[in-house]
């Protein structure tokens, strides 16, 4: 036993910021435990379902980094007295993807908590809507909130414009209580870096396992990467070297050498080439051609993970694509099944999107804000289990990070 407990107490001193039961966990699928783990994970979820109905408390919308918040349209608890004002504009060169018996947002007068901050950005209006965001998303969800969906700016300017927005919307019409994130990137105005983890992939690369200190300046935004490459069904290119190989019609995230992101199918919208930086391949995609894929509403955990019976537990997940103009969109957050996150994707343009992560101690978005030579950050959404300064050091996992320019 000695071997084992120094194995195991080892995984559980190691670096980074993984929980107890996370640390756990993994050192189990390490050692020929995963079966086990995937017993136990199934009972956590039959019988701690997400919550039915209800309405979002004040903490749950996304809270941003910066020196200043403030309000910015306002999701409300208390109905729809204000009316409906269907959408019906879209972002120039896309559509507003919308569902049969869905609508609009709703302005309700005298709404309080909770809402949607961002941070104080010179030139920019933070009391409303800023000019040029894309059409407000629709909320799946029966009776929408006031404010639910409308965009706010994210992170700094660029070339004077906005570069990213972020809002919030209900994951389906059954889990009314919980929030999701979705954050839009605009095309060409942002750099992405992938970074490798200590563990994931966990061999030594052309770049460290968190974000530079030179390059912290310029930081905006990260999130988490995808699943220990073992279960991704693909492969892994970092700075121009193979982890594992690349399968052709696995969903990929790729980012080629001027920094620009592309989601899609390996071998068909993206392969082999110099001009990649990195590629990071996790299962199929869950939309292609602005469609959900056939068999996520059946998926017998076979495909796109292991939550419940088909996939259909409610749970912490994350996903990206890219809009037909090139747009970068992450979404994440709790209570979201296999498809209902693709459904979420589909409302914010994507046409090719994939899943990135499950469980909540793995769904992580971070933005950052550097004062006076330090950089900080914070959690997107509350219930996100690692520190707003995760990346910022060394962490066991990869990761992509967004810069924006250094002045």
């Amino acid at each position: 036993m000695i071997p084992v407990m120094y194995s195991y107490i080892s995984a559980l001193t190691g670096p980074g910021s993984d929980s107890f039961q996370a640390r756990t966990v993994e050192w189990g699928r390490d050692h020929h435990l995963g079966s086990i783990v995937d017993g136990v994970e199934r009972y956590w979820y039959e019988h701690h379902p997400a919550k039915v109905g209800g309405a979002p408390s004040a903490g749950d919308a996304p809270r941003l980094a910066g020196t200043a918040t403030v309000e910015v349209s306002p999701i409300s608890r208390s109905g729809t007295s204000g009316g409906v004002e269907p959408v019906t504009t879209a972002a120039p060169g896309e559509t507003s993807p919308t569902s049969p018996g869905t609508a609009g947002t709703t302005a309700t007068a005298g709404s309080t908590a909770p809402a949607i901050t961002t941070a104080s950005l010179p030139g920019l209006s933070t009391t409303t809507t800023p000019v040029g965001a894309p059409a407000p998303l629709q909320t799946p969800a029966a009776t929408p909130l006031a404010g639910e969906g409308v965009w706010s700016a994210l992170g700094p300017m660029v070339r004077g414009q906005v570069a990213a927005y972020v809002t919030a919307i209900r994951p389906d019409s059954v889990h009314t209580s919980d929030l999701v994130a979705v954050v839009r990137f605009e095309p060409g105005l942002f750099t992405f870096r992938a970074y490798p983890g200590t563990k994931i992939p966990g061999s030594p690369w052309d770049r460290p396992d968190h974000v530079e200190p030179d390059r912290q300046a310029a930081l905006v935004a990260a999130f988490a990467g995808g699943f220990r490459l073992r279960d991704s069904g693909g492969g892994m290119l970092l700075g121009g070297r193979q982890l594992q190989p690349m399968s052709n019609g696995v969903a990929t995230f790729a980012i080629d050498k001027n920094g620009v992101p592309n989601v899609g199918a390996w071998g068909r919208d993206m392969g082999p080439s110099d001009a990649l930086d990195s590629a990071r391949q996790n299962l199929p995609l869950i939309v292609d051609n602005g469609v959900a894929a056939a068999n996520l509403a059946t998926d017998p955990n076979r495909v796109w993970g292991f939550t419940g019976p088909a996939n259909k537990s409610a749970v912490w997940r994350s996903g990206a694509g890219v809009t037909a103009s090139g747009a970068l969109i992450w979404v994440g957050g709790p209570a979201m099944t296999i498809s209902t996150l693709a459904d979420v994707l589909i409302r914010a343009g994507v046409v090719r999107g994939m899943q990135l992560e499950i469980n909540q101690e793995w769904v992580q978005f971070n933005t950052y804000v550097t004062k006076n030579g330090n950089t900080s950050g914070k959690r997107l959404l509350s219930g996100m289990q690692h520190t707003g300064s995760r990346w910022l050091t060394e962490d066991t996992r990869d990761f992509v990070a967004v810069f924006g320019p250094t002045s």
